[in-house]
Parts: structure tokens; sequence; C-alpha cells
């Protein structure tokens, strides 16, 4: 009877798991595999770039190097990546067009509002070919620590620039914004 109630429960576990089972054909955008690439591309060239710092309603404007820009683009590369099997079921995607802007769009949004990643959208141009290229990358990340909540808009135009928009909130005291642009050429 042991025997007989071991393989049963054995036999259970394992149909149990082939259930759970991802979906193979589910294939999500890795922004965070995409991006490295183009940091890593980036990398190889001689690039200048530029950072404007907008605190409040001033800005500041310096130069700075490559090094400083990984600081800022290790913001972006250090995303939990949402197209990771563990992590996909818990997004839904959306594809649309639009015509305003002429832009296939990608869209995922989080399924749990209280989730780190609250969206991303991968904005592509289409070609006359028919295939696309990646133009913008969007994504809103939210942190919520003890006393305060911080909501970054993050922003990567493909061989232009990336922004980062940085919400402080903190019970009883006025949002504070600051924003950091990095340009390249």
């Amino acid at each position: 009877m042991n025997k007989l109630f071991v393989f049963l429960f054995l036999a259970a576990c394992f149909i149990s798991c082939k259930n759970k089972k991802l979906d193979s054909t589910k294939a999500y955008f890795s922004v965070v595999d995409y991006l490295k690439s183009e940091v890593k591309k980036m990398d190889t060239l001689p690039l200048h770039f530029t950072k404007i710092t907008t605190v409040d309603s001033s800005s500041d404007t310096v130069e700075i190097t490559k090094k400083e820009f990984h600081q800022y683009a290790n913001i972006f590369l250090d995303l939990p990546d949402i197209s990771s099997r563990s992590r996909m079921d818990d997004y839904t995607e959306v594809n649309d067009f639009d015509e305003i802007l002429n832009n296939v769009l990608l869209i995922y949004t989080a399924k749990d509002p209280e989730d780190e990643v609250r969206n991303e959208t991968i904005m592509m141009q289409p070609n006359e070919d028919g295939s696309t290229h990646i133009k913008t990358i969007l994504a809103t990340v939210v942190n919520s620590e003890k006393d305060s909540t911080v909501e970054r808009s993050l922003t990567w135009q493909v061989d232009k620039r990336l922004q980062i928009v940085t919400k402080l909130g903190k019970p009883n005291q006025p949002e504070k914004i600051n924003t950091v642009m990095v340009n390249w050429e």
C-alpha cells in the first residue's frame, strides 16, 4: 500500500509540474538584452557625452566621460528582465500601431500594480521593406521604501540619448523631481 501511495504521489507531482510549464510560443522582447548590445556597440565608438541635470527649474550641462555614462546606462541595464521565463506571466503584452507617430508599439504592463517594473514600451519604426527598427524604449519603475516612494520614468532613444526622470514622494512633503538627460554623438 505504501508503494502505491508513493507511486501515486510521484505521478501527481510529475503531472502538476508538467501542467505549470510556460507557453513555449510566448516570447517577450528583452529590453535589458537589447540595451546591453547597444551599450556594447557604443563602447566601440568614439562618442562625446553631455549630461543635462534639471532640478526644479534649474538646469546644468556638463560633459561626462564614458565611465559616467555607464553609471546612468546601468540604471536601464539593471532593470528586472520581464522577458525572462520566471517573470513573463506577470505581464500582459499589447501590440499596437500609432498612426500619428508611424510606430509599432509593444507595450508590457504589470498585472500586479505593485510590481517594481510597472510597464515597458518599445517603439519601432517600420522600414520600406516591411521590417522595423527600434527607435525608443520607455519604462516606468517604482520602488517603495519606509517613508518614501521613488518613481523613475526611463527613456532610451536609440543612437541619441537617455533620460531618467526621478520623482521622490514623501508624506506631507511636495514631490521632488530630478531629470537627468545624457546625449551622445
